[in-house]
């Protein structure tokens, strides 16, 4: 089980051995196929999650029919945010997906006894309330271009784009996009079209894109 450090952090959060052999024998491994659900919004929260290997997403469905996705989570992320000792959204499997169930009884005991992990876990757990605010933000923005540009230039940062220069891997569905940006699904189809004819990106099929001019991307995804 991997527990990487994320770019920009200390090194202190490296697990040592021990750690990670302490965390590995409270975990269960799940293999879970495309559209598999981890667990669903208001389930009783009996466990925090780690993503190993794909790629899953969070989302709410509201009241009035729609579902909002609030993050999309890839290797090494933790999830199973809860609240009053229950999950906040569910969280589903995008794509063939490999992560590690731990038990909060174990994992809080573990944590309590370790300070060093206690401080990792920390550091990992906050990324998933800034992966919320940050889809603030990017809701906020008016033009549903810029919307796009920015989530593009974040997916690239993600693990699962390839590391070759300006290749960015996107393994969620147009709509998945369309309902983490706040946009329709004809909204964000035609923000692709502009982007492409401007020749800004191309999309190489449904999941893959090419980043043409990086100039402009970057400006179109800073321009608030």
């Amino acid at each position: 089980m991997s527990f990487l450090k994320t770019e920009g952090q200390p090194s202190a959060v490296l697990l040592t051995d021990r750690q990670r052999r302490e965390l590995t024998s409270i975990a269960t491994r799940l293999d879970l196929s495309p559209r598999r659900i981890v667990y669903r919004e208001q389930a009783t929260a009996e466990a925090v999650f780690i993503c190993a290997e794909g790629a899953l997403k969070s989302y709410r469905d509201l009241p009035n029919g729609k579902r909002r996705v609030m993050a999309f989570w890839f290797r090494d992320d933790i999830y199973g945010l809860a609240e009053n000792g229950r999950y906040v959204n569910t969280v589903q499997a995008i794509m063939p997906t490999v992560c590690y169930r731990l038990p909060l009884s174990s994992l809080v005991a573990m944590l309590l006894q370790d300070a060093h992990l206690n401080f990792s876990f920390l550091l990992k757990v906050t990324h998933e309330l800034r992966e919320s605010q940050q889809r603030m933000i990017l809701v906020g923005r008016r033009s549903a271009r810029g919307r796009l540009a920015t989530f593009l230039t974040l997916m690239e940062a993600s693990p699962l784009s390839p590391r070759i220069p300006g290749t960015i891997h996107l393994p969620m569905s147009r709509t998945d996009i369309a309902n983490y940006l706040g946009l329709s699904l004809e909204s964000v189809s035609r923000a692709t079209r502009e982007l492409s004819d401007d020749g800004i990106v191309k999309f190489v099929g449904p999941h893959s894109v090419r980043v043409i001019d990086r100039r402009r991307l970057s400006r179109l995804a800073a321009d608030v």
